[in-house]
């Protein structure tokens, strides 16, 4: 008979909590605190996030500015992006890595127990010229795959997948030829027939990099997928992609919302399953769209109606795009938006009044299917169009 499992102190859960202070997956840094603050540490590993915002509103540069504070956390990590319009710039994110490196007091969060809490890094300052060298560098572990159309999409997801394939095969692999130089059986003849083990090496965070100095994919960055629906909305996008589907369904013509949303839904399953299998942080750049439905209301004669409304912010009447379906294939969905400063600011913008208009950037989320971070918000501004600095 199974005797009952005894019980455990308190104290001890908490011993062993506290002594996890350095978690194999730590969020992904905005660099800007007030937008942590809302995240609760930043972009989850092993999760999909919606980044939707009209143009202008920072949604590209919060992406880039994830993927510097990966390639920065990981000096193994690599990231790949997904570019769908073409506006990809490898200066703009050399520049914002330089800015980052550049910060002396660099705000990043670390794992204690079950909480993640501030640290201060401080980051020694170097010369221009050589933190563009090593911003030079990073730029290697960085893959762009240029897509037109869901087939490209689909195409670069499979890429994706077969290098994590490759990254872990190759870990394991290391990882099996450390423990066999490690452990040595005496020989037979010996006086004391016993086994012994290798010294242990002193550094035992030199020897995990040397075990990851292969690279591995963590990131995925798809910049801009409403322009995908759109383009698929268009044009017939379904010849060439039955070959890359093992399905025997027939993907319907693309020439209208329902076969896009079709397309749509098979990538991000796809997408889905690749991120939560290999434990990736998934970031989708999407536009908004305005509620048509809106009505007149009292704020300063602004249309909107509050049950349409998916921000806190009145001023604000557009939601994301590509309706209720992709919202539930994604894991965290973020609305970004630009509101007055001041209320100074807004009795310009609204009220009529003459005067210089100050907005700053709103960062709120929408869903978190897995935490608590639903209705958390921050403020923003941008600074030389590469830097994030929170407000408030």
């Amino acid at each position: 008979m199974a005797e009952p499992a005894q019980p455990i102190l308190g104290s001890t859960l908490l011993a062993t909590a506290l002594a996890k202070t350095e978690p194999e997956f730590v969020p992904v840094s905005t660099s800007c605190a007030t937008l942590d603050d809302a995240l609760h540490g930043g972009f989850r590993y092993g999760e999909i996030t919606s980044l939707a915002g009209a143009s202008g509103m920072g949604k590209t540069l919060i992406s880039l500015h994830a993927i510097a504070s990966h390639l920065i956390a990981h000096p193994a990590g690599e990231a790949a992006i997904i570019d769908t319009t073409g506006s990809f710039s490898p200066l703009r994110l050399r520049d914002i890595i330089v800015c980052r490196l550049h910060q002396t007091g660099l705000v990043r969060y670390q794992q204690s127990g079950y909480v993640y809490e501030k640290v201060s890094v401080e980051v020694k300052v170097e010369s221009l010229e050589s933190l563009r060298a090593r911003a030079a560098e990073m730029l290697d572990r960085v893959k762009v795959m240029r897509v037109f159309d869901f087939a490209g999409v689909i195409e670069a997801i499979g890429e994706a997948r077969d290098l994590c394939e490759r990254n872990d095969h190759s870990s394991r692999e290391v990882e099996t030829e450390r423990v066999h130089k490690r452990e040595e059986v005496a020989n037979s003849e010996d006086e004391e027939d016993e086994v012994t083990f290798s010294k242990e090496p002193e550094d035992k965070h030199a020897q995990d990099k040397e075990t990851s100095s292969g690279g591995s994919l963590q990131m995925i960055v798809v910049d801009n997928i409403g322009n995908l629906v759109t383009n698929a909305m268009s044009k017939n996008q379904t010849e060439g992609l039955q070959p890359l589907l093992k399905s025997p369904l027939t993907i319907p013509r693309a020439n209208d919302s329902f076969s896009a949303l079709a397309l749509l839904t098979h990538s991000l399953r796809i997408l889905s399953h690749l991120t939560t299998s290999n434990s990736l942080c998934t970031l989708l750049v999407n536009g908004i769209v305005s509620n048509t439905s809106s009505t007149k209301s009292s704020f300063h004669g602004r249309a909107y109606h509050p049950s349409d409304n998916v921000s806190i912010f009145a001023s604000n009447s557009g939601k994301p795009a590509l309706g209720r379906t992709y919202t539930y294939l994604i894991d965290t969905s973020i609305f970004l938006s630009m509101v007055p400063k001041t209320q100074d600011d807004a009795e310009v913008a609204f009220g009529g009044r003459t005067g210089t208009l100050i907005s700053v950037g709103t960062l709120e989320v929408l869903k978190d299917r897995y935490g608590e971070r639903e209705g958390e918000w921050g403020v923003f501004e941008i600074l030389e169009g590469v830097e994030l600095q929170g407000v408030g």
